[in-house]
């Protein structure tokens, strides 16, 4: 069956609880229908396996050319999520072009790079922690701004060789290309990006360093074929990006749901638990991911019962898969609960060729930020039950986490 004619659920971006929004899916099927913004039709997972089949699937491609709807002129040009459905960036290909890409940047995030980096990262998180301290203990704090946010960005510039204005440019534009904004915004955010990229470029060839964006720009520069400077720009970017945006999602998100539930926070103040579970439960109860775009179908598939005409695209909900039910173990955590002891799997950071190869740096630098965060201010308190979400298909977060340092000391 194809979508043209059958009913289709609309994805909300503004919507105020995406666990709801998941149960309304969940309950058509694990292979929905449904309207992404825009009125683009596509073909959404509800469920862990349902998933884990599409994330790993040979006949469904990461390629725009297989979009059958993008080659008919039925996607708007203007549409607000092509800056994160199109590119030369490794996220965007498949094959041998995908490896060549990830093979560049892959072995700068091995264990043994990260173990190298996590004195540096404790570091800032020691300092920026430190600096909250003279903030008025009567006055609520923004920990996504103040920690949650600076803690990712720092290490991945420091470690690609950013300097501190452009890093500062890239923020806004980025941000604006993660969430729905309009297409005159969308314009100059994608404009914004390339020009502060390629001055990044330009001046790393004048100044040469020991960083990533070195080491990309002289595989390029050393041999045309293996590097397109088009791919440079993109590559940089999808780094960048994955690098810190989602890392501030996941931080935030983890400690909003330790501080909503006090149990849990317990068993890390107990150490009956390591960090590390928390971060994993977080990771799949709270995905800082909450659509993956999309993959394209190379020919007729079918997948969950359902089949998915050749040329139509397929998104991954990571943010549904992490509380499937199915999923429950016998005796253990509702899927809908949040519960440290659990251990159970996600899909976070995908699965198959396109598996994050920051997966291993992020997982540290959430721990670092929770065990940090909490050795520091262990009567942390939210000073709003409620934060505001982000209005993103692409991501599931907070637009700030305001807190108060110490309980006790925050007005009636």
């Amino acid at each position: 069956m194809g979508y043209k004619h059958a009913p289709r659920f609309p994805l909300n971006p503004h919507t105020p609880d995406v666990a709801a929004e998941t149960e309304q899916l969940r309950a058509l099927g694990r292979l929905v229908l449904v309207d992404l913004p825009g009125g683009v039709p596509a073909w959404v997972t509800t469920d862990y396996d349902t998933a884990r089949t599409v994330l790993n699937h040979p006949l469904l491609s990461k390629e725009i050319r297989h979009w059958r709807a993008l080659e008919a002129g039925e996607v708007p040009e203007d549409w607000s999520l092509f800056p994160l459905v199109q590119g030369t960036g490794m996220l965007h290909c498949d094959g041998d072009d995908h490896q060549r890409l990830r093979n560049m940047v892959a072995p700068a995030f091995t264990r043994e790079r990260v173990a190298g980096l996590r004195p540096r990262i404790e570091e800032i998180a020691d300092e920026l922690l430190a600096d909250l301290a003279a903030t008025d203990p009567a006055e609520p704090v923004d920990l996504r701004e103040q920690f949650a946010y600076p803690l990712p960005m720092r290490v991945i510039c420091d470690y690609m060789g950013i300097s501190d204005d452009a890093s500062t440019r890239l923020r806004a534009p980025i941000e604006r290309l993660l969430t729905m904004s309009s297409p005159e915004e969308l314009v100059t955010a994608i404009e914004e990006t390339d020009r502060v990229l390629r001055e990044l470029i330009d001046d790393k060839r004048a100044h040469p360093g020991d960083d990533l964006i070195t080491t990309l720009i002289e595989a390029r520069d050393e041999d045309a074929g293996k590097l397109s400077e088009q791919e440079l720009v993109d590559n940089l970017l999808q780094v960048i990006t994955a690098g810190h945006e989602t890392t501030v999602n996941a931080i935030t998100n983890d400690v909003y749901h330790l501080l909503t539930h006090p149990d849990q926070l317990a068993l890390l103040g107990e150490r009956s638990h390591p960090v590390s579970d928390a971060v994993e439960a977080g990771l799949g109860y709270g995905s800082p991911v909450r659509y993956a775009l999309m993959r394209y179908a190379t020919q007729d598939i079918d997948i969950a019962g359902v089949t998915v005409p050749a040329g139509d695209p397929v998104v991954v909900a990571l943010a549904a898969a992490g509380r499937d039910p199915g999923r429950c173990p016998a005796g253990g955590a509702a899927p809908d609960t949040f519960d440290i002891r659990a251990n159970r799997d996600h899909l976070s950071f995908g699965h198959g060729q396109h598996f994050c190869p920051g997966s291993i740096l992020a997982r540290a630098e959430i721990e670092i930020a929770l065990t940090k965060l909490f050795h520091h201010y262990p009567n942390l308190t939210l000073a709003s039950a409620s934060p505001p979400p982000i209005h993103s298909i692409a991501l599931q977060g907070f637009t700030e986490l305001p807190v108060y340092l110490k309980a006790g000391q925050q007005p009636a």
